[in-house]
């Protein structure tokens, strides 16, 4: 088999009949992904595994990602990830090689953005910027550690929106919580917030589109 090669199949689920393209390639493990608006089932193995250990394993996950809630729109999808608010053309990446290429890229802009985010507001004490790929969380503000923590995923967006994000947490430098006096912090240095923080929780990853609704 060549390097790479991708066949077609399809696979029965409680009476659905699921598309399934299955790509053979250099690499370790079986992956599985499911795109719920195509309902079409995106198979990744190694070369030369059998038939029957890749029914196997559909038939074990199928049920889960057929009916696992909506996840978050995918920044990355066939060979192109949003980088900054822009496609750009990467090739194919598995889930963790994603977020390690947005960590690479994103700690050194976030780090230069900090150190000038922070000069403006005016924030007296240096802090120490780490990326993660966090679940529940788009940064986050360690008053012990004076260390700020950002996920990965949010290097996808617009740079205005990473930094309105990045504003929020320097802003919690003043106010450790989230009354009146700390949005006005964050409204003094990030005036268009409210709609920046809109497109950022509608995964609208390109430059802020103005949302009245």
């Amino acid at each position: 088999m060549n390097a790479t090669a991708t066949v077609k199949r399809n696979y029965k689920y409680n009476g659905v009949i699921y598309p399934a393209t299955i790509t053979f390639k250099r690499k370790k493990n079986l992956s599985l992904r499911f795109d719920p608006e195509k309902q079409l089932l995106k198979i990744s193995v190694p070369l030369r595994t059998t038939y029957k250990t890749i029914d196997d394993f559909v038939s074990r996950y199928i049920g889960k990602l057929v009916h696992a809630k909506p996840r978050k729109k995918s920044p990355y999808e066939e060979g192109f990830l949003y980088v900054f608010g822009e496609k750009v053309e990467v090739g194919e990446l598995e889930p963790g090689e994603v977020m390690g290429y947005y960590k690479k890229i994103g700690l050194p802009y976030c780090q230069g953005r900090v150190e000038e985010l922070a000069k403006l507001m005016g924030v007296d004490e240096p802090y120490k910027v780490r990326m993660r790929d966090m679940k529940r969380t788009l940064g986050s503000n360690s008053r012990a550690t004076k260390t700020l923590t950002f996920q990965c995923r949010l290097m996808a967006f617009s740079k205005e929106i990473i930094d309105s994000v990045i504003v929020h947490e320097l802003a919690h430098h003043f106010h450790f919580d989230h009354s009146k006096k700390f949005y006005q912090v964050v409204y003094r240095y990030c005036p268009d917030y409210n709609i920046l923080r809109k497109n950022l929780i509608h995964d609208e990853f390109a430059y802020p589109h103005n949302r009245e609704n």
